[in-house]
């Protein structure tokens, strides 16, 4: 049986099929540089007409855009390496450039899907998401996630099948208080 990669992750299964990728949003990225920007333009101004040269605002500018730059470069990184592949019957996360962490689970067992959204979350449509799993397993933790409730809704129909397809789990017993 020869196995399949796709976007670097490999599948298990040959009949397995890409039902949905997530990748991080580039919208907070920008907005959280939103700021440094503004105070350079700021400077730019305040510099232009203090000392009736452009040049030290265009150095100011500069400096503001370079801090901007690198105080966001975290979140360039974790755009650039973070991929989240729901198939018919799992989930893969790869994150990491150097420190590369791989996450598998198998979509019968997840337990909770949260996706939680900031208010340019909602606008721009990205969230937080965290997948739970049953015990035993390591949760996700996926920031900045773009059409999160897209994915969701994949996870759930994929959930959903399967469990349709396997046979019923015995379900663990419960106490009574």
């Amino acid at each position: 049986m020869a196995r399949r990669k796709l976007h670097g992750i490999q599948f298990d299964s040959p009949d397995e099929r890409e039902v949905f990728h997530a990748r991080e949003s580039w919208v907070p990225l920008v907005i959280g540089a939103i700021p440094f920007v503004v105070l350079g333009i700021a400077a730019l101004v305040i510099a232009w007409s203090v000392f009736q040269s452009a040049r030290v605002g265009w150095i100011l500018l500069g400096v503001a855009i370079l801090a901007a730059a690198i105080t966001r470069m975290p979140r360039i990184i974790a755009n650039l390496d973070t991929d989240v592949i729901v198939t018919n019957k799992r989930l893969y996360c790869r994150t990491g450039i150097i420190d590369i962490k791989d996450q598998v689970s198998d979509l019968s067992s997840i337990s909770d899907v949260t996706v939680d959204p900031s208010i340019f979350g909602r606008l721009f449509d990205y969230a937080d998401v965290r997948i739970q799993t049953f015990a035993g397993e390591e949760d996700f933790l996926l920031r900045g996630i773009a059409h999160a409730y897209d994915m969701r809704a994949a996870i759930s129909q994929g959930a959903d099948a399967n469990k349709g397809s396997q046979p019923a789990a015995p379900r663990p017993r419960q106490s009574r208080r």
